[in-house]
Formats: C-alpha cells, sequence, structure tokens
C-alpha cells in the first residue's frame, strides 16, 4: 500500500493538496492502471543499483534559511563512517506526510549516500509566508551552503522534479565547490514559455496549480467531475477577479502571471524569471535534463539544456521519453517494449553514485524516443539542427492534405463561440486534466460545426516525424482579435486516431510569439506561421495524417473572447467568423528523419 501511495501522490504533483484530493474508488484504479507505464519507481531496485552497505539514521532540524527563517530540514544519514556524499532537494509540497516516510532516501543513506529534503518557507513546518518562486535562491544557497560546511559532507549532488527542479535550476550558477552535479525533471528555465503560447495562456496547469498550491486559499474547491477540474474557474470572466471571485483573496502573483501577456513585458525580465533565464549558460558542473514529449515543462526543459556552455554540454546529458509530467507513457498503444527502458529513479541514482561516491566523470548523451518505432536515439542535438526534410502537405478542397498546391479560390468557414469553447482531447501542455493529456484517442473528422478537418492518403512506408512540425494558415476574421488552433494526428489504418501535437496561435500575435501585441483590421486576409513542440514520432504504413482546425483548445488554452486586449481584462465575448483559404498558401511541413 505504501508504494501504492507514493506512486499516485507522483502522479498528482505539482497540483494537488491532500485535503482537496480525495481519490474516488474509479479514479484510484484509473492511477494504478497507469503506474504500469510509469518510468519512476518507489524504491531502489536492488538488481539494478550498488548493494545496501549499512543502515541510516533519520533527524530533522530548522536550518537558517535567507532573513534569518528557519526551514524544517529532513536528513538521512549512513551509519557508516563519513565524510559521506549528500544529495538535496527542496519542495513546497507535503502530501508525502512528514517523519520517516521517504523510502528514496533510506535508499540512499543505506548505499553510502546521505539524503537531505527540506521544505520552503511556510511549507511542512518551516517558517516564514511561501510566495512561489520568490524566495527559492537565498533560501537554496542557504541550505547548499550549509550543507557544504558540515563535516560529514564529502560532497553534493542536486536533484528536483518539476517545482523543486525550479530550486535547483535557480541557486545552479553560485553553488558552492562541493557540488558535483544535478539532475533535473520537468522544468522551463523561460517562465514566459511555460505560460504563453502566442499570447495565449496556458490555463490548465497554471490556473489549476495556483489555486491548488496557494496559501491564501485555504478551502480547496471540490473536483466532483475529474474531466472538468476547475473549469468553472477558468472560465470566469475577467479572469482577473477569478481569485476574490471565488475566494474571497487575491493572489497577486498569479494576477502578475496574467496580466503580463507581452513577452518583452519588463515584468518578464527582472527578478526570478529574469535570473531563471540567464543561469543556464552559466552552469559548470555536469547536469541531467529529463524532458517528456507529453509534459507542459518541454519547451523550457530543453531549452536549459540548449543553454549550457558547451564545455557543460561535454558532460552532461538530455533524456527525452514518451512520458507525459507523471512519467506516464503516452500514448499506450502500439510497441512499446523499449518505452520504459529508462527508469529514472534508478538512472539518477547509479548517476550520483559514479558521480559522487566513485568520482568517475559522466558521460555526454541526447537519448530522444521516437514514439511508434519503439526506439531510442542517441542524438547530437535536439531538436536536430540537420539530418531532417520537409513533407509539405497543402490544405485542398474536399478536406484533403495534397502534396502538391492547388490554386483555388474556395475556402472554409466557422463560426467561433467562446461561450462553447472546444474542449481538450489530448495535448502536450495538459496536466491538471488528467484524463485529457498526452496523446488520446480523437473523435471523428469534423466533430464540431467548428472543427474542420483534413486527411492525406495513406502512408506508403514509415514516416519518422524528428523535430517541429510547422503549420502555414491563410486566413480572415470579423473580429479585431481571435485565435486559431490545430491539431495534427495520426489515424491508424482501423480508423483509430490519436494526437501527435497541438499548437494555437492569435492575430494579435501572429508570426512573433515573443514580440509585442499587433493590430489587425478585421476581413484582411493574414498569414499564420506556427511552430509545434519538437516530437519523434514514426507514422505507421497505411496510417493517414489529419489535421484539425479550429478557434480553441480549452483548458489546454484560454478562451480568446475575440476582443483585442490583455486577455484576463476581458469582461464580455462576441461571435467570430473564421476564414480559411484554400488557395495554395495553407500547408503543414512536417520534419522527416533521413
Amino acid at each position: 500500500m505504501r508504494k501504492i501511495f507514493f506512486c499516485l501522490t507522483c502522479l498528482m504533483l505539482c497540483i494537488v493538496n491532500v485535503k482537496a484530493q480525495q481519490l474516488t474508488e474509479e479514479q484510484r484504479r484509473a492511477y494504478l492502471e497507469m503506474l504500469k507505464h510509469s518510468t519512476v519507481s518507489f524504491t531502489l531496485d536492488s538488481t539494478q543499483v550498488a548493494p545496501t552497505v549499512c543502515g541510516y539514521t533519520y533527524e530533522e532540524q530548522m536550518v537558517e534559511a535567507g532573513e534569518g527563517l528557519k526551514l524544517v530540514t529532513c536528513i538521512y544519514k549512513p551509519t557508516m563512517p563519513g565524510p559521506w556524499p549528500v544529495v538535496i532537494t527542496r519542495t513546497p509540497y507535503t502530501y508525502l506526510g512528514t517523519g520517516d516516510s521517504n523510502e528514496i532516501g533510506r535508499g540512499y543513506a543505506r548505499r553510502g549516500i546521505a539524503y537531505i529534503t527540506q521544505y520552503c518557507r511556510g511549507k511542512g513546518g518551516s517558517e516564514g509566508v511561501y510566495e512561489p518562486n520568490v524566495n527559492e535562491r537565498v533560501d537554496g544557497l542557504a541550505l547548499v551552503n550549509w550543507v557544504a560546511a558540515q563535516p560529514w559532507c564529502k560532497n553534493i549532488g542536486l536533484f528536483g522534479e518539476s517545482y523543486t527542479a525550479l530550486t535547483c535550476w535557480i541557486i545552479a550558477d553560485a553553488v558552492p565547490d562541493k557540488v558535483k552535479g544535478i539532475f533535473l525533471h520537468h522544468y522551463g528555465v523561460d517562465r514566459h514559455l511555460s505560460a504563453y503560447s502566442y499570447g495565449q495562456f496556458r490555463q490548465d496547469i497554471l490556473t489549476a496549480w495556483a489555486i491548488d498550491n496557494a496559501e491564501e486559499i485555504t478551502e480547496k474547491p471540490a473536483k466532483p467531475d475529474i474531466t472538468k477540474v476547475y473549469h468553472e474557474q477558468m472560465a470566469y470572466m475577467p479572469q482577473r477577479e477569478m481569485d476574490t471571485h471565488f475566494f474571497g483573496v487575491e493572489l497577486p502573483w498569479y494576477r502578475d502571471w496574467i496580466s503580463h501577456t507581452d513577452y518583452t513585458d519588463p515584468y518578464w525580465h527582472q527578478g526570478v524569471w529574469e535570473t531563471l533565464r540567464n543561469i543556464p549558460s552559466k552552469i559548470q558542473v555536469p547536469i541531467v535534463v529529463v524532458a517528456g514529449h507529453f509534459d507542459h515543462h518541454q519547451e523550457g526543459t530543453i531549452l536549459g539544456y540548449n543553454l549550457l556552455p558547451e564545455e557543460t554540454k561535454a558532460k552532461s546529458q538530455l533524456i527525452v521519453g514518451a512520458w507525459n509530467h507523471s512519467h506516464i507513457i503516452t500514448p499506450m498503444i502500439g510497441k512499446q517494449d523499449h518505452a520504459m527502458d529508462v527508469n529514472l529513479t534508478t538512472m539518477q541514482f547509479n548517476w550520483f553514485y559514479d558521480l559522487l561516491l566513485k568520482e568517475e566523470a559522466p558521460r555526454p548523451a541526447v537519448k530522444v524516443y521516437a514514439i511508434g518505432e519503439d526506439k531510442w536515439h542517441n542524438l547530437s542535438s535536439w531538436p536536430l539542427k540537420d539530418q531532417v526534410k520537409p513533407e509539405v502537405y497543402y490544405f485542398s478542397t474536399d478536406s484533403r492534405l495534397d502534396k502538391e498546391a492547388q490554386r483555388s479560390s474556395a475556402s472554409r468557414q466557422w463560426t467561433y463561440d467562446p461561450q462553447n469553447p472546444v474542449l481538450s482531447i489530448g495535448g502536450e501542455t495538459l496536466f491538471n486534466s488528467s484524463t485529457r493529456r498526452g496523446s488520446q484517442l480523437q473523435p471523428l473528422p469534423n466533430y464540431r460545426e467548428d472543427v474542420v478537418s483534413f486527411l492525406s492518403e495513406p502512408l506508403a512506408e514509415p514516416m519518422l516525424i524528428a523535430g517541429k512540425i510547422k503549420v502555414k494558415l491563410h486566413v480572415s476574421s470579423d473580429c479585431d482579435d481571435t485565435a486559431f488552433t490545430y491539431k495534427v494526428s495520426e489515424v491508424f489504418a482501423d480508423g483509430s486516431t490519436y494526437n501527435i501535437r497541438t499548437g494555437i496561435t492569435s492575430l494579435g500575435f501572429r508570426n512573433n510569439p515573443l514580440g509585442p501585441r499587433q493590430d489587425y483590421e478585421p476581413g484582411k486576409k493574414a498569414t499564420l506561421e506556427m511552430e509545434a513542440l519538437p516530437i519523434m514520432w514514426q507514422l505507421q504504413p497505411g496510417s493517414r495524417i489529419r489535421v484539425d482546425i479550429s478557434s480553441s483548445d480549452f483548458p489546454q488554452f484560454s478562451i480568446h473572447s475575440n476582443y483585442a486586449g490583455v486577455w484576463s481584462e476581458q469582461s464580455k465575448t462576441r461571435l467570430a467568423h473564421q476564414t480559411l483559404y484554400l488557395d495554395g498558401e495553407s500547408k503543414i511541413e512536417i520534419p522527416v528523419m533521413k
């Protein structure tokens, strides 16, 4: 039962509050089924790691952090003579329980490596008030420097996942010499990229995270329908006042996230976010960066690796697998004999064991798993800088994706109603909506009047997608701003369809997601160019490529009101009448591995 409990909490990492997340029997069975496809484990596999050499001791100390505050620090130590290597993580999450309850910590200590977890300010009995992100640098450096000064500390490794990875990234440029390596999962180093895509806010992760983790909200809302968690709160207008309307408190940090939409806004280029963005290029110690094809932090996580100095990359690794934020393999279809070849729990221990205890230099690697091919690729970089060629398909009449551009005056129209958005069915940046995230079975083509579908002819041979799919749409709207979405899927020979990549843009941020908001004249034709997050996915012979075009993808992204301006300040919506022109300009470009 303890293994079950730990794995359930891992699956809900980043969003749960133990009082707010009471699992029903049906939910419990669904989670247990997913655990069979997890790339992490509760205990260290004794057949894959070094044997135990001693017992362990457990203690808690109040260690001084920034501003004189003292934070709860849980320490597992080996009983063998020291000094020993030490691994450290810091967390705001308390749902694993308190006291001597960490089997992984025991496993490290019994193998000669001390293991430390510290609770962030205001969490788990630590002093102070929890304010997300802001104090992690000063508090983290205080802890690492304290550990480095202890006579029982030989050397140090830092590790973390999601928010706990942030607590490592944010200090990685200023750690003491005793820190020899870092192992991080699933956290992006550019906060704007994590929050926005072409001006549209990633609500499913960030609005839900804010509600679940805000200390100001003392009573968390119930989640009676796990298929529509917090949809009422996410759809509330104006979103800027959602916190006071539902909870009677202001969340100033959440209001900052949803008000500063432009990448050029000074908010994203000062304080903790500017510090975080600049740190990877200064990291000198070896680092393992772990990303998932369907993890909402994928883009910024891979960016963190790519920003490392070349001399640091020469001793570091990037691992990108077919899992979501909870390390669950997705999609659960086709051949998957090797999808779980990487057990990240085992890999992390062995990497630290070799680096810290055996003092062996780590080997560099870039390993990316190809869905559908069931193969791990050893690459020189990710996304690939070469080794790919584009396969181009044009949106054509009769709902076709054609290899040749057809000049035509034809078009497809639909009406987008923000009060009836297209609900996300699968998506690479979903998290809170656990039943919707990842690659999911899709409805039939054109399943709504505001979803326009296009299909290719069946493929004669396999096609290995390796990189960023690009979509170009020639469109117009009768509103001064609106959104356009796409979803690329594989339609298998039996008709079953699974999403590969999704994306969104707005006319206000067309073709320039990192630039300032632009004006749009209603009725004027515009060309929209978008890039999906990178993916490695092999399409099967006999399969078709399907692309759905629409104007909403909720709750993966916020609902566009069809009015220009800052989305969170909008208090009303209107209909938008959209046109996609099939004139030979609208197309999809797929990077295929040579």
